[in-house]
């Protein structure tokens, strides 16, 4: 391990190194010791750009970083990933002990070989457990929602952040507390609800466990960020798609969650959100960020762009001429940081010298950074331990913890008397659906070898007298040989003829069977944040994807008993298998637990617990269908009916 040496031109003795001081007076202090680059640069981030200054295989090097950051950074995101190098396609995440020994050669470069010393933040996202190799994976936050447990929630979020923590990030890029009124975005896997109310009470709840129940900042505990301020509804459901709404809708829903949360929590940073609102982009709008944030809801803390948001003023909105234009729109409007890379603010210190950014507005920003920072102690205690994050990882306590969150979260829509099944009646179960194969998380987890999927939670729980047997009868999408469950490959259509044979061969399984479990619903590639036209995300329709109807229809016409179960990040119109399967759960996605928990309730070793937090339309012809609509939405009916 490099040792610590003190910075050439910093005085051991300077006011900000002296951790008794007030962080305002520290921070005041640093700020006058710094240059514009100084400045400017703890305003940027690495994300992609990482590859700037590790080798070939992802490890430090400060030689690289000496041409790259001389200046120093703000902070550096997901440490535990490996964007921007050549093995991320095949090794998406690093181990803990990479990812500690990563971050601890960021600190001390930076610690001991620039100028002022100024370590570095991480970020990390945590919208349902910590994205990274290794750690716990919890169900997604529309399944946490529905366990209404808020005290459930924030021991799932305390978990997170410990996690973080102890790898040496100290910002987390969640809770989500947009409202879920659009199910056709698909975004909805990371949303708790559509009530206002209960997005708060979740919000609240993923604070303290993040951020801990009050500030400064304890050693197990990371920064949290609300986010996206404010999505509201976009067009179409649709990402980034303006969304129109009144200011009364703004108000009385939207807003809600965010007011609730900075009253109760103090959180430390707020992400703007990609879209318009009102009419003006979210980086660029003053009048959202300033005078609603700071002066109408009482936010203290900063503003973190959203990935390439202050860029996209320029490559998507078109507000803004050129990058220049952006970092001068969004700095005014008060955006503190520029995420994932800080191309646009690199251009800071020349915009400031040209008159076009002023001095004290720069400042502020950086003030809010080196704030955090200080808080964090990092100043102080910049390392993490990679024992002890070995030792603190996907404990045994967090493995339960996972399993209790599934098993409160899984939602009982409909039984005939079905379930649970006895575990000890001579039964021939055919489980049908690629779903119940493989664990799947959604589109913000990471890797865990030790998840379970539906399948084998099923196997380890049944004796003797239960058989088993399996067919996958669709499959969804193509699965990519490289990534079975990618988050970032384009949606790959199987051929019609390839999934009429495997519906074929399911056929035959089920009609062999006594029971038949159908497993459907959604994979990460066709529900998940979408990035341009090549990584789509977002439906037109609401019903099963591809072939699965076809499916249900096969199972159906065997005329063996179903129980089905939909796992999937957004509301899906199940209308005809509601109808007429025995038995039908809502899952969502279950996280790594997922398998065991439904085995349990299955068999009936636990209650599902769950209760819908989203109206589920019939189609998507119904929408809007969130539960408190004005009441003139309803005094006349469709042609079709009542929706």
């Amino acid at each position: 391990m490099i040792g610590f040496t003190v910075p050439v031109f910093a005085a051991p003795s300077a006011l900000y190194r002296d951790a008794k001081a007030p962080i305002e007076r520290r921070v005041q202090d640093l700020l006058s010791r710094m240059t514009l680059e100084e400045r400017a640069s703890q305003l940027r981030s690495m994300w992609n750009t990482k590859s700037l200054i590790v080798d070939s295989d992802g490890a430090f090097s400060a030689d690289k970083a000496l041409k790259a950051i001389p200046d120093g950074i703000g902070q550096i995101a997901r440490p535990s990933d490996r964007a921007g190098i050549p093995r991320a396609l095949t090794d998406p995440f690093r181990s803990i002990d990479d990812t500690v020994a990563f971050v601890n050669a960021v600190q001390h470069f930076l610690v001991d070989q620039t100028r002022l010393g100024i370590p570095a933040l991480f970020h990390e996202e945590t919208a349902h457990g910590y994205l990274a190799g290794d750690a716990t994976i919890f169900p997604i936050p529309p399944a946490l929602a529905s366990t209404w447990d808020p005290e459930l929630v924030e021991q799932v979020y305390a978990v997170a952040a410990r996690e973080v923590r102890v790898r040496g990030a100290t910002v987390a890029l969640s809770p989500v507390v947009d409202l879920m009124r659009e199910p056709r975005y698909g975004r909805s896997e990371e949303f708790y609800s559509e009530d206002p109310y209960l997005v708060s009470q979740m919000g609240i709840a993923s604070v303290r466990g993040q951020q801990g129940r009050w500030r400064p900042l304890g050693e197990n505990h990371i920064f949290v960020t609300l986010k996206h301020f404010v999505h509201g509804t976009p067009q179409g459901g649709i990402n980034v798609a303006p969304a129109e709404m009144s200011e009364r809708t703004l108000r009385e829903n939207y807003l809600v969650p965010f007011a609730a949360i900075i009253k109760a929590t103090d959180p430390a940073v707020i992400m703007p959100s990609y879209n318009e609102v009102e009419g003006v982009p979210s980086h660029a709008n003053r009048e959202l960020l300033e005078s609603t944030g700071r002066e109408r809801l009482g936010f203290k803390g900063a503003y973190f762009s959203d990935y390439s948001g202050i860029a996209n003023l320029a490559s998507q909105h078109h507000i803004a001429r050129d990058e220049d234009e952006a970092a001068v729109l969004a700095l005014n409007a008060g955006v503190d940081a520029d995420l994932p890379e800080g191309h646009s603010y690199a251009h800071l210190p020349d915009l400031v010298r040209a008159g076009r950014v002023s001095e004290p507005q720069l400042d502020a920003a950086v003030g809010r950074i080196l704030a955090l920072k200080f808080e964090a102690g990092l100043f102080e205690h910049p390392y993490a331990d990679a024992r002890r994050a070995l030792r603190e990882t996907n404990t045994p306590a967090d493995i339960a913890l996972a399993r209790k969150a599934a098993e409160k979260a899984l939602i009982l829509l409909k039984h005939d008397g079905i379930v649970p099944l006895d575990p000890a009646a001579k039964v021939a179960l055919a489980v049908i659906g690629r779903n119940a194969v493989m664990p799947l998380f959604g589109g913000y987890a990471g890797k865990n070898d030790k998840a379970v999927s539906i399948l084998n939670g099923i196997k380890a729980s049944v004796g003797s007298n239960i058989s088993i047997a399996q067919a996958d009868g669709v499959w969804i999408t193509q699965l990519d040989p490289r990534s079975p469950d990618a988050r970032m490959a384009p949606v790959r259509l199987v051929p019609k003829q390839d999934n009429q044979a495997r519906i074929a061969a399911a056929v035959k399984v089920a009609q062999q069977s006594d029971v038949i479990l159908l497993v459907v619903g959604d994979n990460s590639t066709i529900t998940r944040e979408a990035v341009g036209e090549v990584f789509a995300g977002d439906r037109s329709s609401l019903g099963l994807f591809g072939d699965q109807d076809a499916l249900v229809e096969a199972m159906l016409a065997t005329g063996k008993p179903i129980i089905a179960l939909l796992l999937n990040g957004r509301p899906l119109a199940v209308t005809r298998l509601a109808e007429k399967a025995n038995a039908l759960f809502e899952g969502w996605y279950l996280g790594q637990e997922g398998g065991n928990a439904f085995a349990d309730a299955l068999f009936g070793k636990v209650n599902p617990g769950g209760k819908l937090t989203v109206t589920i339309p019939r189609s998507v012809g119904e929408l809007p269908t969130f539960y408190n609509r004005h009441p003139s939405s309803d005094l006349n009916i469709y042609v079709e009916g009542k929706r």
